[in-house]
């Protein structure tokens, strides 16, 4: 009943059924981050740091905590989830409220960027990997291992040996000679993680208030913990016939897969067709994938045609000069697979990232006003760090992070170059994360190879390559990483009313007990089983000896000046990116996100460009033909379709866990 000037005005009778039975997402009786909800979380942030690296280096199953969609976070929420709501059925007051599990899940997504290519599972064996493979023939000992800073990596006649081969029996793991490069490397990443959640701090407001950006890949976890009034949270998602179905269809199509690991006579389901261009010089890869399908679902039109259109683009480009033998000779990093194309899509980030600041210049003047002169009509007092703490606390990690390098052995000019090319990749990627929900996605050329590239090898020597090899442990693929997972928090944590201060310590808390578990578990298994048994991604060929492989040969070799082809690619890229920029800002009826354009190099986009196209092709018919009504209907089919192959991946990983089965890679999420 509303009164007003003397009228009674009654709701009518049709919405307020419709009030009453729509999911909310809210901030009723939710007031400030809850301390349930961080102890909670941080027990499951150490659980899923400990478990990984089990699962990663034993079972060798499923990586479910390397990209941006951190599947290892949906899996464990989606049981909280359910747990929770099976605890309000016996017990309303036991039940886990909105507020601790908006924290919970803020605190699981932090924890997905610590294991594996993240930080520790990456760091660790490199620290002992080039000592341990160094022999006659590589010559690491003379080319490499010498410029090492003894304090950097760990020392002892048999500390590598027994990492990699296993300790004699009724011997302790040798922890002492760890410490100090620990204490070295363990503190950089901490710096890093403080920079990242300083400039998220800094750049909230600009991007979810001002620019509306949508953040899709907060959209699952959000959707899961809806609440019809009066009802238990999360049982209008588990009554959806919708969500089980798609999530029926997405756990079959894994489990064949599955079971074609364990059985090879039962056939396995194909998801990828290769469509062969320019002289089968390039492929055009359209993979079938559900989860992909399912988060795609939840991003503009825009964003996802400007993925498939701009992928497309490129790899005709890249047939073009594959035929008219249009090549580099520059020796690249591992991960960076075409000069040319490398060094472009790093232009095209460079002024993303550049022009993006430009467009926060208002808002970023006020964060510098407020920080440094007080001003009172600017507000900060719903971030999680002050504008203050996270404007001093940014410039003082990134001197930190100078001295680190510097420590190191990288010059100091190439120092200031390399963390301008890392926060760049840094920055665009969460950009991508937080405006196109890109769920799989890594940066299209090493910063390290930028530097090198841009400088030249003669300018840092052999101390400064060396120092650029150790940059692999916590720079190299980046395909998940503490700023784009606070991005994320921090845009889920809006429907949490009050203060949100707390909120930084939860996110600490969540970085330091998963460091303590995933560091634990691959050390103990490293010195019980021997490296060398383990998953060689992270102990043979792959994180062990990424840093001399790449280095080693550059120091043999002639020490050059910079590429000039390289600097032009990357200004062609550059100028390429501004032009869509402007058309975009000038043209409202322009259908392509230069958000596209800034991956369109990148091979991580290859294996995501189908799953692009199809959400985007089912997308724009569902909307022709069934309107919004029908699009958000279908919200919780696309749901299913990402949750059953998570839940379907889990669940294999334990049952490999009984069996003793290994190498059961059933999905890529």
């Amino acid at each position: 009943m509303v009164r007003g000037k003397g009228l009674e005005k009654q709701i009518p009778g049709v919405y307020n059924q419709w009030l009453e039975s729509s999911p909310q997402v809210g901030n009723q009786g939710m007031s400030g981050i809850p301390l349930r909800g961080i102890l909670i979380g941080a027990v499951l942030a150490f659980l899923l740091n400990f478990f990984d690296a089990y699962a990663t280096n034993m079972i060798r199953g499923s990586y479910l905590s390397l990209n941006f969609s951190t599947p290892a976070s949906l899996l464990f929420f989606f049981f909280v989830v359910l747990a929770s709501a099976l605890v309000a059925l016996v017990r309303r007051a036991l039940a886990l409220n909105q507020a601790e599990l908006i924290t919970i899940y803020i605190m699981l997504v932090v924890a997905c960027c610590i294991p594996g290519m993240g930080f520790t599972q990456f760091i660790i064996p490199s620290l002992v990997g080039s000592t341990y493979y160094a022999t006659p023939e590589n010559n690491w000992n003379f080319l490499y291992n010498q410029y090492i800073p003894e304090w950097m990596i760990p020392q002892g006649d048999h500390v590598a040996l027994y990492f990699f081969e296993g300790l004699p029996k009724d011997t302790p793991i040798p922890w002492e000679p760890w410490i100090l490069p620990l204490s070295y490397w363990y503190g950089f990443f901490l710096i890093l993680s403080f920079a990242m959640i300083c400039s998220m701090v800094i750049l909230r407001r600009q991007w979810i208030e001002r620019e509306k950006l949508v953040y899709p890949l907060v959209q699952v976890p959000m959707e899961m913990i809806q609440q019809e009034r009066g009802g238990i949270i999360g049982s209008a998602f588990f009554r959806s016939k919708a969500m089980w179905l798609g999530f029926a269809l997405s756990f079959l199509l894994l489990g064949i897969n599955g079971l074609h690991a364990y059985y090879p006579s039962v056939p396995a389901f194909t998801k990828s067709i290769l469509l062969p261009l320019f002289r089968n010089t390039v492929n055009l890869n359209f993979e079938f994938s559900p989860p992909w399908i399912g988060f795609f679902y939840f991003v503009s039109l825009d964003i996802s045609a400007s993925i498939w259109v701009f992928y497309t683009l490129t790899t005709i480009q890249r047939g073009i000069f594959n035929v008219i033998g249009l090549q580099s000779s520059e020796r690249m990093d591992l991960y960076s697979r075409e000069p040319y194309l490398a060094h472009q899509g790093m232009g095209a980030m460079i002024v993303f990232v550049l022009i993006g600041l430009w467009v926060a210049r208002s808002h970023l003047q006020a964060v510098f006003r407020k920080a440094f002169y007080g001003a009172s009509d600017i507000e900060d007092d719903d971030e999680m760090l002050s504008y203050k703490q996270a404007a001093i606390g940014l410039l003082m990690a990134l001197v930190l992070l100078a001295t680190g390098l510097k420590m190191a052995g990288l010059p100091l000019p190439i120092t200031l170059m390399f963390i301008f090319g890392a926060m760049v990749l840094f920055l665009g990627l969460t950009r991508v994360v937080a405006e196109g929900g890109i769920p799989a996605m890594r940066p299209p050329i090493m910063t390290s190879t930028f530097v090198i590239s841009g400088a030249g090898s003669s300018v840092l020597g052999a101390s400064g390559l060396v120092a650029l090899g150790f940059t692999y442990g916590w720079h190299s693929e980046i395909r998940s990483f503490v700023m784009s997972s606070v991005a994320n928090g921090l845009k889920m944590s809006e429907s949490i009313a009050g203060s949100r201060r707390r909120l930084f310590w939860a996110v600490v808390i969540a970085i330091l007990v998963s460091l303590v578990g995933s560091s634990y578990m691959t050390m103990v298994l490293a010195y019980k089983y021997g490296g060398i048994n383990l998953n060689a991604l992270f102990f043979g060929w792959g994180a062990a000896t990424y840093g001399p492989k790449d280095m080693a040969p550059r120091i043999a070799a002639e020490l050059t000046g910079p590429r000039l082809d390289s600097w032009l690619f990357m200004g062609i890229g550059g100028t390429i990116m501004g032009a869509l920029m402007w058309v975009r800002h000038r043209f409202v009826w322009w259908p392509l996100n230069p958000l596209g354009y800034a991956i369109s190099a990148n091979w991580k986009t290859g294996h995501i460009f189908g799953a692009a196209f199809l959400a985007w092709l089912l997308k724009l018919l569902i909307l022709k033909y069934g309107g919004s009504r029908l699009y958000k209907n279908l919200r919780p089919f696309f749901l299913g379709l990402i949750l059953g192959e998570i839940i379907g991946a889990g669940l294999f990983l334990v049952l490999d866990y009984i069996t003793g089965h290994k190498g059961s890679f059933l999905t890529q999420i």
